[in-house]
């Protein structure tokens, strides 16, 4: 169960992130990976977006877990964006407590995730940002295999959004 598209700008990047929040469910994790300058910001500000947040979006690298309320729609009351970048173990990654924060009520965004994917809770859905042929491209892979997001409904809003 994975889906592969390719965005050509940040704010394509951006737009799939919204159509992306409207498939997320309560307890989601999200964990991301590519390289430094992949876009994993991008997509996460899009989400933000697209699940009401307010307040600015940026990578927590050192602060490691920021928290965003969302609008509340679909059950979903925060957002939380993860960095584990400067992660030393999983020991440390396992101390954050991102799995048990997205409980009920949230969803996770997690940086670098793919350093600590043992920790992040059972049911993931695992997106692997690599650079394209043009300087803006990116190819974005989500694999669904493990996680509680509809494969049908993730097609749609994939489709929705290369048709805007």
């Amino acid at each position: 169960m994975t889906i592969e598209t390719t965005t050509s700008s940040v704010h394509d990047t951006r737009a799939l992130g919204r159509a992306l929040a409207g498939v997320l469910v309560p307890g989601t994790v999200l964990v991301l990976s590519g390289g430094l300058g992949a876009g994993k910001t991008a997509l996460t500000q899009g989400v933000a977006a697209g699940l009401g947040v307010e307040d600015r979006v940026t990578s927590p690298t050192f602060t490691m877990v920021a928290t965003h309320d969302t609008d509340g729609q679909r059950g979903i009351t925060q957002l939380l964006h993860a960095d584990l970048y400067r992660v030393g173990s999983g020991t440390e990654a396992d101390d954050l407590a991102i799995a048990e924060m997205v409980e009920d009520a949230a969803v996770a965004l997690v940086e670098w995730g793919d350093m600590a994917p043992g920790v992040l809770g059972p049911t993931q859905v695992t997106c692997t940002i690599s650079l394209g042929d043009a300087e803006d491209d990116r190819h974005l892979t989500f694999d669904l295999a493990t996680s509680s997001i509809d494969e049908e409904a993730a097609r749609a809003a994939l489709a929705s959004w290369m048709a805007s």
